[in-house]
């Protein structure tokens, strides 16, 4: 009996290894998908720092499960707003974004952290010279 346990002991390992480690899977995942709304958008650069969403800017994406992004960012300095038309991907707890627009959205990498009910994706980087610090929230769907 123990020699057979013995002999079993490596496929058992590998299930528990495989049941623990989960998926690596850069394919987007299903509860995280929605529309998020910046909650936290504060960059600081050399002219000091700036509360961005007080200034009047901000950031709206909505992740689609099948992997694609949408969404809209405006920029209160330049009145501008940009298409951030794209794709995401989610490696364990982190998230990228690849967009035709030059953002620094495209340049973070964002941490999925829980909030209750609902995720948050978090950034702290730099783009440009600027340290970008922002917090997407998760917001509900109707």
């Amino acid at each position: 009996m123990k020699r057979s346990l013995i002999k079993r002991a490596p496929i058992f390992f590998g299930i528990a290894a495989m049941v623990a480690c989960g998926s690596d899977s850069t394919a987007p995942r299903q509860a995280v998908a929605g529309p998020y709304v910046a909650t936290q958008f504060v960059t600081t650069g050399s002219s000091g720092q700036t509360d961005q969403l007080l200034a009047g800017s901000g950031l709206f994406l909505s992740l689609n499960a099948n992997g694609s992004v949408t969404g809209q960012l405006h920029l209160a300095s330049t009145n501008a707003d940009t298409d951030m038309a794209g794709t995401w991907t989610q490696v364990g707890n982190t998230i990228t974004f690849a967009q035709g627009a030059d953002t620094f959205v495209r340049n973070l990498t964002f941490d999925v952290v829980p909030d209750v009910n609902r995720w948050q994706l978090v950034a702290d980087g730099g783009f440009s010279g600027t340290r970008i610090q922002i917090t997407l929230t998760q917001q509900p769907t109707l």
